[in-house]
C-alpha cells in the first residue's frame, strides 16, 4: 500500500502539476497577447488572398495562352491539302492529296475563299476538260485543307473546233455552238496564217489532238 501511494506520488502529482502549468500559461497569453487571435486570422486571410491573387494571375496566364492558341489559322508549306472530285453524272467520288500550291502559301481563310472563287471563274484547262462545275471549302486549317471540286462529265464530247472570242482561243464541240472550254490563249501570240483558220473554225479532230494543239501554243 505505501508502495503505491509512492509511485502514485511520483507519476501523478507531476502529471497535475504539468496540467495545471499549461493551463495557467494559455490564461496568461491572453491576458497579454489580447491581440494574437486577430493577427493569426489576418495572416491566414492574407494568406488566402495571396493565393486567390496568385489563382488570378494563373487565369490571366492561361488566358494568354488560350489567346497564343487561337491565332488566325494561315496556309503553310506543311498544309496537308486534300481535293475531293465529285461527278454528278455518276455520283463517283475520289480523293488525292495533292502538293500545296505555292500560291496558296502564307493564305488565311478568307483569302483562301476569294482565290476559290477566282479558280471557279478561270478553272485549268485539265478541269475544264473532265467537265468543271464548282470548287467549294470543305475545312481549313494550317494543318489541312480540303476543298471539293464538282464535275459533270457525262456529256464528253469526241470531236472539236477551235475559234476566235474577245481576242482568245476558244474551244467548241462539233456543233459549233456548244463552247467546251477557254484556253487563254491570246490570238495576238498566234501566226497570221493560223489566225486565219481560226476565224473560220478550225478542226482540231479528237482531244488528244486538242490538248497537243493547246501544248504547243500556250505561254
Amino acid at each position: 500500500m505505501r508502495l503505491w501511494k509512492k509511485i502514485s506520488i511520483y507519476f501523478i502529482y507531476p502529471a497535475c502539476m504539468l496540467a495545471v502549468g499549461l493551463a495557467v500559461g494559455a490564461g496568461a497569453r491572453e491576458f497579454f497577447y489580447p491581440n494574437r487571435p486577430q493577427s493569426v486570422r489576418e495572416q491566414e486571410t492574407q494568406g488566402t488572398r495571396d493565393g486567390l491573387a496568385g489563382t488570378d494571375a494563373l487565369s490571366d496566364r492561361d488566358g494568354t495562352v488560350q489567346a497564343a492558341g487561337g491565332q488566325e489559322q494561315v496556309i503553310t508549306a506543311d498544309t496537308r491539302y486534300v481535293v475531293e472530285r465529285f461527278d454528278l453524272s455518276d455520283s463517283s467520288r475520289t480523293e488525292t492529296e495533292e502538293p500545296i500550291p505555292a500560291q496558296y502559301i502564307g493564305m488565311n481563310r478568307e483569302e483562301f475563299l476569294d482565290a476559290c472563287k477566282v479558280y471557279e471563274a478561270s478553272p485549268s484547262l485539265s478541269d475544264q476538260s473532265m467537265g468543271f462545275l464548282s470548287m467549294y471549302v470543305e475545312r481549313f486549317s494550317s494543318r489541312e485543307v480540303v476543298v471539293r471540286k464538282n464535275y459533270e462529265s457525262s456529256k464528253k464530247p469526241e470531236e472539236f473546233y477551235l475559234a476566235v472570242e474577245n481576242n482568245y482561243v476558244v474551244v467548241y464541240e462539233k456543233d459549233k455552238k456548244t463552247r467546251f472550254m477557254s484556253t487563254g490563249i491570246p490570238v495576238r501570240s498566234l501566226p497570221d496564217g493560223l489566225v486565219q483558220e481560226l476565224l473560220n473554225f478550225k478542226y482540231v479532230g479528237s482531244e488528244e489532238q486538242l490538248y497537243d494543239f493547246l501544248e504547243s501554243y500556250s505561254s
